[in-house]
């Protein structure tokens, strides 16, 4: 089932907060995982299980504090009978939930998938100083879809990333290439939103070309922006020196493997007793080596997560935006994901079916390495 879902008042916010309350006053849903204004007035998630509560959301919120995808880890690590939570997310946030199933890490049974569109999303740290209008702010976002491929104000993830829309879902939502003050695109992908559209008036159809032609000069755009941007790191970065020098202002503090969606073991090599030293072997080591910076194993900590991380890795930046010391991991991190995937063929989260690079061994892998 796809075609257009009509928007009344031109309110694409509230079209989509009626939608969602109805599901959750027919107990087609149990609960439903969406962005929303804290009484703070911050950019956050909410758990909405009341349809009253729907008030206090933003779906099409375009600030991002943390990818959702680490919030469904900790909600779906076991399955909960009787439960049926939706989950509203943005791409990035979509495929790091797929990399998670995959993982083993979340458990989907139990889960309903909403994706939808994103042009790009601002830092929730001081996100309320760039809204003026918190009740209108995100329908105003929607409208002006001239200025989202090239908005400098966006997380510097957002700005080189080329999939706006779902790749992986049980229903999408989208408003890209659309009039969304008139009209929204909704596709169902599998049997799991059968309930959920009970009763929804579509205009059914297939996919609008004017959206299909949008999506594709959006994707195009940005791709060239990763381009220009990765051939920036090139210089400052390659290079054994560089490399040092690059992540010389870390400070081991280890944020951003702790926000990262897919970065999921319990307990991580580098938070274990291997890299607990005493004073007396931290003294054997710097009378050994002359000197030696401390904290320590900056580097070791970069390249070993970058190893770990690379083909899981959705390219969503969080890493970046949680460093208190601004080290730039959003672009290196982007330049290593896509060479790592583009090497078996495989896009972090771009299907339910292709099998994990970590855990598949191939005997025709990598015929031409240490050959000529």
């Amino acid at each position: 089932m796809k075609g257009i879902l009509k928007v009344t008042g031109r309110n694409p916010e509230q079209a989509l907060r009626d939608l969602f309350a109805g599901w959750l006053r027919a107990d087609r849903l149990s609960a439903l995982l969406v962005p929303a204004w804290s009484k703070s007035g911050a950019a956050t998630l909410a758990l909405i299980a009341d349809p009253e509560k729907m008030a206090e959301t933003s779906p099409l919120l375009p600030a991002m504090a943390v990818n959702a995808a680490s919030v469904v880890h900790q909600l779906a690590r076991s399955g909960a009978i009787g439960q049926r939570v939706g989950l509203l997310l943005r791409p990035c946030e979509l495929r790091g939930v797929v990399e998670l199933i995959k993982l083993r890490q979340v458990l989907p049974d139990n889960l309903v998938m909403i994706g939808i569109d994103c042009a790009g999303t601002y830092k929730a740290a001081g996100f309320r100083g760039i809204r003026k209008d918190a009740a209108d702010f995100a329908n105003k976002h929607v409208r002006n879809q001239t200025a989202l491929t090239g908005n400098s104000n966006f997380r510097l993830a957002c700005q080189v990333c080329e999939y706006p829309r779902p790749l992986v879902f049980d229903l999408a939502l989208g408003w890209l290439g659309l009039n969304p003050d008139k009209e929204l695109w909704l596709e169902a992908a599998t049997d799991k939103v059968k309930a959920l559209l009970d009763g929804v008036k579509l205009v059914e159809g297939e996919e609008p070309k004017p959206r299909l032609k949008a999506l594709a000069a959006f994707a195009e755009q940005r791709q060239q922006a990763a381009a220009g941007r990765i051939a920036e790191l090139d210089k400052v970065m390659m290079g054994a020196d560089n490399l040092v020098r690059y992540f010389a202002d870390c400070l081991n503090c280890h944020n951003c493997m702790r926000v990262c969606p897919v970065c999921y073991c319990h307990e991580c090599f580098f938070d274990s007793a291997t890299f607990e030293r005493d004073i007396a072997e931290q003294v054997r080591i710097a009378q050994r080596k002359g000197l030696t910076r401390m904290p320590s194993e900056t580097l070791l900590f970069h390249l070993t997560r970058m190893n770990h991380m690379m083909t899981s890795c959705v390219q969503c930046g969080i890493c970046e935006d949680s460093c208190p010391a601004g080290v730039g991991l959003t672009i290196l991190f982007k330049k290593v994901a896509r060479n790592a995937q583009a090497e078996f063929d495989y896009v972090a989260g771009r299907s339910l079916d292709e099998p994990l690079p970590l855990t598949t061994f191939r005997e025709d892998e990598f015929q031409t390495i240490g050959e000529g």
